[in-house]
């Protein structure tokens, strides 16, 4: 069974090369000079204190997406309506998709664009950045956890997918509750992402520091506050545990922190922004989360970004 990852950028290209390794047929969606090295010259894979050369399949014609059955959807989410909007008339009748956006909007999002489709849901907790066109570095942790946000056509195949990444020694975990998945997610994302980009420290800095863990903690007890509003089933131990757990993280970019290097729009509306948004319509506050979107659009709008 052929799998794609759509958007393949560091984490689709980890995940690919370690498919590819255990012997499954994976095509990468890529675009720019990324692709260019990837098709020259394949995948250049620095994991576990290893670097391998990987061949690997790779295009920008999105009209070979119509061969597979499981299109596991990695793009930013700033690109997401677009890659939807492309996959219309295409996708075949009987893929999986899989989103492992930031944010919470993502499956929602695929499941109204494909409604009789299988779609299913997933985090993933890693650390990786492409240092290079065609070859990305992994550097912590590597976990994908997962679940059926949509019954339809393809779900049959989540199972395989489950036991494929098994079979690919990726650690996976099956939720039933995909919704707090992605809020345990957010969660982080909304305590760690935007600082660490605007303070260029790594997360785990920020968790030792006793006047920047209280703004984190903030920002992650108001993103509890609306999650509970919504039904949502996170609540302040997942905050202790987040910070314990970056309390002991290497040196590990952010994606915030990585696209503001590259000059790239980040994903904080779908972060901070999307708690402050939420948040503000059930007359919660947010004073955290809506500072930290607000200091992220401030640098986003600076001549030079870097």
């Amino acid at each position: 069974m052929k799998i794609v990852f759509a958007g393949a950028g560091a984490v689709g290209c980890h995940y690919g090369s370690r498919l590819i390794q255990a012997g499954f047929d994976v095509l990468l969606l890529a675009r720019g000079e990324h692709l260019t090295a990837l098709q020259q010259h394949g995948l250049k894979h620095q994991s576990d204190g290893a670097c391998k050369q990987i061949p690997v399949q790779a295009t920008a014609d999105i009209e070979q997406l119509n061969r597979c059955k499981i299109v596991i959807l990695c793009c930013k989410m700033t690109a997401l309506s677009q890659m939807l909007a492309s996959l219309q008339h295409i996708l075949h009748p009987e893929a999986l998709i899989l989103t492992l956006q930031n944010g919470v909007e993502a499956p929602d999002m695929a499941a109204s664009a494909f409604p009789d489709h299988a779609v299913a849901t997933g985090t993933a907790f890693i650390g990786a950045r492409i240092e290079a066109p065609g070859y990305v570095v992994h550097s912590a942790a590597g976990g994908l956890r997962m679940g059926l946000w949509q019954l339809g056509r393809g779900a049959q195949h989540l199972p395989w997918l489950i036991q494929a990444c098994r079979d690919a020694a990726i650690p996976i975990r099956q939720d039933d509750d995909p919704a707090a998945l992605l809020w345990r997610k957010l969660l982080w994302n909304c305590g760690f992402n935007a600082i660490t980009a605007i303070t260029r420290r790594y997360a785990s800095d920020m968790a030792a520091n006793s006047e920047t863990v209280a703004i984190v903690r903030q920002a992650m007890q108001e993103t509890v506050a609306v999650g509970h509003a919504l039904g949502i089933a996170i609540g302040a131990e997942d905050i202790e545990k987040h910070i314990d757990i970056t309390l002991t993280m290497g040196p590990v970019k952010t994606s915030m922190w990585q696209d503001i290097e590259a000059g790239r729009r980040t994903e904080v509306d779908y972060i901070n922004g999307y708690v402050a948004s939420q948040a503000e319509a059930m007359q919660l506050p947010a004073a955290a989360n809506r500072m930290l979107a607000s200091l992220i659009h401030a640098i986003e709008a600076a001549p030079d970004k870097k």
